[in-house]
């Protein structure tokens, strides 16, 4: 593998970045918590005097088991932080698609464990909007097209839901963060479900006029209105151009992969939440706040 961005990192400094980023200022075992006294072993992993229970920088970590050493991780994370695809990444550094991809889902995987782990409770002002992923039914393939008007799928609207997936999402006005959620449906019980368990009750929520937000006012501060089939798009502080914004946002970079498989799709959608939630850091800044989070799985620094 090609490294470029590292190229001027020596080991021993990659390894101490990542030994402060999973450990701090002393290096603790994962398995009782002691910090005081450990045997360093030949292959550079650690021995807990405490309990004897052996442990390295990527124990516990969902890339623990990789096809990559500490350095080519390392690279790999910045080539991540430029959103290019896994295709265009190994083929820029000369590496095994294969392998890059399996890498990079293992680091989506754990993106979107921290970003349901993390955003616990909306509050103070929030919109709430549902949407739809997925290819048009006219820029699918014709074989797919026949396929789906056989089966009798062929929607249009929030009645789409067999041929995209029906994505439901919140925006904190105060930090700038959204919380997003894949649903099987869009009804009412549906998604003021997700609201009661996402938003504090002292919240003032904005939306649209779809009728699954009706009676939100009788479990929040307040519930204000855009009646967009009316052209409305901002009535005083009610306006969801905030949620929307993300939903432009997630699609548009969507769109460079060709389509996500429905297996790989949450994951990817929680990629771009993260980005998003975490747009006001870039490049190294970016890497070591995502290495961070790929090395603990308790609390993360913000």
């Amino acid at each position: 593998m090609q490294r470029v961005f590292t190229a001027n990192f020596t080991r021993a400094r990659i390894k101490g970045i990542f030994n402060t980023r999973k450990f701090g200022d002393r290096t603790t075992c994962p398995s009782c918590g002691y910090r005081h006294k450990f045997y360093k072993l030949s292959d550079g992993r650690w021995q807990c005097k405490r309990c004897d229970k052996k442990f390295g920088l990527l124990t516990g970590t969902k890339i623990n088991r990789t096809d990559f050493r500490l350095q080519e991780i390392y690279e790999l994370l910045f080539w991540f932080e430029l959103e290019l695809t896994d295709h265009k990444i190994a083929k820029r550094i000369n590496g095994n698609y294969q392998k890059i991809h399996r890498f990079y889902n293992k680091v989506r995987e754990r993106l979107k464990e921290y970003e349901e782990d993390s955003i616990e409770l909306l509050d103070g002002e929030v919109e709430v909007d549902e949407t739809y992923f997925g290819a048009d039914f006219k820029n699918r393939r014709r074989s797919k097209r026949e396929k789906l008007r056989k089966e009798g799928k062929v929607k249009r609207g929030r009645g789409a839901k067999d041929l995209k997936e029906a994505v439901f999402g919140i925006y904190e006005r105060e930090d700038g963060i959204v919380y997003i959620k894949p649903v099987a449906d869009v009804t009412k019980g549906t998604l003021q479900d997700i609201i009661k368990d996402k938003v504090n009750i002292e919240t003032r929520i904005y939306s649209d006029t779809w009728k699954s937000y009706n009676g939100l006012e009788e479990d929040f501060k307040s519930h204000r209105v855009v009646d967009h089939g009316e052209k409305e798009y901002k009535r005083g502080k009610a306006t969801i151009n905030g949620i929307e914004g993300f939903w432009g946002y997630a699609k548009e970079r969507l769109l460079k992969h060709h389509g996500v498989s429905p297996e790989n799709f949450l994951a990817y959608l929680k990629e771009k939440e993260y980005r998003f939630n975490h747009r006001h850091l870039t490049g190294e800044d970016f890497v070591n706040k995502m290495l961070e989070v790929l090395l603990n799985r308790g609390e993360v620094t913000p």
